[in-house]
Order: structure tokens, then sequence, then C-alpha cells
């Protein structure tokens, strides 16, 4: 790992680009550290995990002032990729507006973003959402844009938040966002396959605006390589062998050790197919993988069953599913590494609604 960092530190965090590799590797190589860290518009980020939305919304044009979360793994996750970043590990049902605006340096907040914690209205969770301690987080990050008063504001949240007591946890979360804020609010329900991205990963995404502006969501992929990327597309997806290849060496590239027994039981796993034993689905190449899942350093929940190798993928192969560039090196504990990525928002789905609401902001750029 040493020799790796060192050389990662010797290119400035970039990966040279090889002949004859895929079109979405290509793009990903494409988002350097340097284009992620000379974003303009202010941003504060709650919530902030692994930094996917982090990252994708400074590779789309934003700044981030004040990362927090209360993992500090988490925030240094952040910190360490993006070192324009303050890092605040913290309670959020402790913070205040005030406190954000001092540390962020500035009254003037572009855009407030965060995912609270979504264990409360997934389907693997208990849903019991606002009701639930961890679903309050949702409104108490409404009271802190009312206090904080940014031009825009990011929401996002597993699509299950839809569906929940039949739909009146969803309302009553966007009533309260209109009554406490009086921002011009929309939503919709994203899939990272529409942005080239090699996995099946829905999540539900509001924006809001201080100021009545003309604001779309996007469709597709945008920036560099896109076209080719899109026109070159399977009509399913992006193949997730695409993300899976030229990995050696790479940061977060830790193989699992399985024992024997592990390893014959995977090996007679079609892909596609789920292992009986402990419900580990084996990823398909040929098509986008299944939602990346949170996973564990030392068993309970597993990512997913590599699709040509008799072991589960790693934290990088699980990056690169998301739509992680190889520079972006996750902090902390095995554990702490798989759990950022699996809940992380896949930061090319957070550039393209990034480019959509600096578009709404300041216009196209």
């Amino acid at each position: 790992m040493a020799a790796t960092s060192t050389l990662f530190d010797l290119l400035g965090g970039e990966i040279s680009q090889e002949n004859g590799e895929n079109l979405y590797l290509k793009r990903l190589r494409s988002f350097t550290r340097k284009a992620a860290c000379e974003g303009k518009l202010s941003l504060i980020s709650l919530f902030c995990g692994g930094g996917g939305l982090d990252l994708g919304l400074n590779m789309a044009g934003f700044s981030t002032k004040v990362c927090s979360d209360l993992s500090p793994a988490f925030v240094d996750s952040v910190t360490v990729n993006l070192p324009h970043a303050k890092g605040l590990q913290a309670d959020a049902m402790q913070l205040s507006g005030s406190k954000l605006i001092e540390l962020s340096g500035t009254k003037d907040i572009d855009l407030m973003a965060a995912g609270p914690p979504c264990q409360s209205f997934s389907i693997l969770g208990r849903r019991g959402a606002l009701a639930d301690p961890r679903g309050k987080l949702a409104l108490k990050y409404i009271d802190l844009i009312a206090e904080v008063k940014p031009r825009a504001f990011l929401f996002e949240n597993v699509p299950g938040l839809l569906s929940v007591n039949d739909g009146k946890d969803w309302k009553e979360l966007l009533a309260y966002a209109n009554s406490q804020t009086g921002y011009n609010l929309h939503f919709a329900r994203l899939n990272a396959t529409q942005f080239g991205i090699p996995q099946s990963r829905e999540r539900i995404v509001l924006v809001g605006f201080r100021d009545r502006v003309n604001f779309k969501f996007p469709t597709k992929a945008t920036g560099p390589l896109s076209r080719e990327l899109m026109r070159e597309m399977p009509i399913g997806g992006t193949p997730s062998t695409h993300a899976l290849v030229e990995v050696e060496g790479l940061p977060n590239q830790n193989i699992r050790i399985h024992g024997e027994r592990v390893r014959h039981r995977y090996t007679l796993i079609a892909p596609g197919d789920r292992d009986r034993i402990d419900h580990t689905d084996r990823i398909s190449g040929d098509r986008p993988s299944g939602t990346v899942l949170v996973g564990s350093g030392a068993g309970g929940g597993r990512p997913h069953i590599h699709p040509e190798e008799p072991r589960v993928i790693t934290v990088r192969e699980a990056a690169r599913l998301q739509s992680f560039p190889d520079w972006y090196i996750f902090q902390g504990t095995s554990t702490a590494q798989y759990r950022q990525v699996g809940n992380a928002v896949p930061p090319l789905m957070a550039y393209e609604v990034g480019r959509a609401i600096i578009a709404a902001l300041v216009g196209p750029n």
C-alpha cells in the first residue's frame, strides 16, 4: 500500500490512460483530483459519509466549505481527498446554522446537500420512518436549511421513502420543507444506470431553490466522453465488468481471503444467482451490477460476489461500480471503507444533478 500511495502522490492523484481501455474507465479517469478542487460555488455537506455526494458536486463546480458526519473515518475520507473541505465530526442534532456559517467563513452559501441516514426508509430497515430517531435527522436537516438560507439545497434518499407508511411520511417531509423554508421544490427518482454507471441504484432526489429558477433534472450523462459512452452503451446499461478491470495495485484493493469451503461454494454460483448460505448475489458481468451493498470486513452483510473469481468484490471494485475515480482513497478500517462505499451516492450521478443545479443558479456551463 505504501508504494501505491507514493505512486499516486507522484502522479498528483491521477491515473495515466492506456490504449485499449473501455469508455467507462476512460470517462472515470477524466475526472481528476485537480478538477474536483477548482469549484467556485460554496457547499455545506451534512451526513457526508464517504463523500460520494461531495465528490460529484465538487466535480460539477461546487467547493465544499464544511463536511460533517458522526463518524471520524467518513469525515477523513472527504477531507483527505478534497483537502479544501473543512471536516466537522459531530452529531447533526447538535448542530446549528450559525455554527455551520462560522466554519464556512461566509454567509453566502450556494448549496446545502445531505443524505440523512436511510435505514428508517429502506426496505432493508425497519421502515419506522419519521418516527424513528434516524428519521428525525431528515427534519433536522430541513431546520438547518431554514437557518442557513442557502440559494439551493439537495436532499437524497432511498426510493423506499416514497412508499413507507403509504406515502404519508414523504408527503409530511415535503410539507415540512415547504413550511420551514418556503423554497421551490423539485423531486425525481433517478437510477445510476441512466448516466452510464455500471450499477442499478435508485435514489430519490429533492432539490429546493430559494428563488424561482428554471430547473430540470438530468436524464443522461454529460461532460467528458459522455456522448461516446451513451452512444455505445448497450440497451441494458454499462456492463459491470467495465468497472472491474485494471484494479491491481490500486488503493483499497485488498482482497478478502475466504476459506476453501466458501470459495468452492462461490465457484458453483452462476452469475446473477444468489448464494443460499450468506444470501450474497453474484454479479453478471454483461450487465450493470445490483445495488452495491454496505458489506462488512468481518462477516455480516457482504458485498457482491465477483463475476469471475470465487470471492466478494473489494472496496475498490465496489467504488468503481459506484463511479468513484481511482485516486479517491477511503480511510478507516476495512469495515468502515465498505460502509462508506455502500452508503454513497454514485459520484457521477451527483455530478449530473450538481451541473443541473448550477445551470439553474448561474446558467449553463
